[in-house]
């Protein structure tokens, strides 16, 4: 029989062991944050190489310094094909017979901010290469970024994917065939010089007259596409109310006005390559 201390003893034990909470079980380290990708670093706004083979120089506008990784994108994009292009030369100028004395080739690329209406924001260039050939080729280039999504889009993802691009097409075309009246010697469009489709031209987006928007489109066409060499590019531009019902959600809020600029009644190109010496 339990004397009345003992009784109080395991009352008080049993009373401590209903308390007690189980030992929590001992926490993992937490697994360290990966460090955050660094930022790319900042890129020049030229380029400039010259040998005896070749010599290349790229210009780049100096907004782009606002987007980094477009800046980076663009800039290592070109310098490696600018490169490209003069080791070829340097390959060519080795494999020479000597016959006739060397003409060091030469390529340029110049490029110019044309819109910035977020989330798009909107590159041309201008660009030529002399290989020796009877003339030198140049022509035009575009690029369009997602500031949203810090990345590169293609022209295509600017419409609804089963926007009748016909459409845009007659646009540019009746745009041309105005230009062509107002240029001396055009040849008028034909089987030879017909129109182009909106994808074979180089769209460049176009300010608004409203702040923030961009007002249109602006097609560049290159030599040969819609008359001979001789007559050169052209550059038209289609105002965004003819278009805009074929524009994709994501980017239509973006498009607004009118074209800030209708371009040259003649259609010749509105921007001019700053040639290095």
């Amino acid at each position: 029989m339990k004397t009345p201390a003992l009784a109080a003893l395991a009352l008080v034990a049993a009373l401590g062991a209903c308390d007690r909470k189980p030992a929590e079980a001992p926490q993992a380290p937490a697994a360290p944050t990966a460090p955050a990708a660094p930022a790319p670093a900042a890129r020049p706004l030229a380029f400039d190489q010259s040998d005896d083979a070749a010599k290349v120089a790229l210009r780049l506008p100096a907004e782009i310094a606002r987007f980094p990784a477009l800046h980076a994108l663009l800039y290592d994009r070109e310098v490696a094909g600018l490169k490209a292009f003069a080791a070829k030369a340097q390959a060519d100028r080795k494999a020479s017979d000597g016959s006739y004395p060397w003409r060091a080739y030469g390529r340029q690329s110049q490029w110019f901010l044309s819109a910035d209406a977020a989330p798009l924001v909107a590159l041309r260039a201008l660009w030529f290469e002399d290989t020796g050939g009877a003339h030198p080729n140049h022509g035009g280039s575009t690029l369009l970024w997602n500031t949203a999504s810090n990345s590169e889009i293609q022209t295509k993802a600017l419409f609804r994917p089963d926007a009748d691009m016909k459409v845009l097409d007659k646009a540019i075309c009746d745009a041309v065939g105005a230009a062509k009246s107002h240029r001396e010697g055009a040849v008028p469009l034909n089987d030879m010089f017909a129109c182009p489709k909106w994808s074979e031209t180089v769209l460049v987006l176009t300010p608004s007259t409203t702040p923030g928007k961009i007002g249109g489109l602006t097609a560049i066409i290159d030599p040969y596409v819609v008359g001979p060499y001789a007559e050169g590019d052209y550059e038209v531009t289609v105002p965004a109310s003819t278009f805009q019902a074929l524009l994709a959600p994501a980017y239509a809020g973006a498009f607004g006005g009118a074209p800030k600029s209708p371009g040259n009644p003649d259609g010749t190109l509105s921007v001019t390559m700053d040639v290095v010496k």
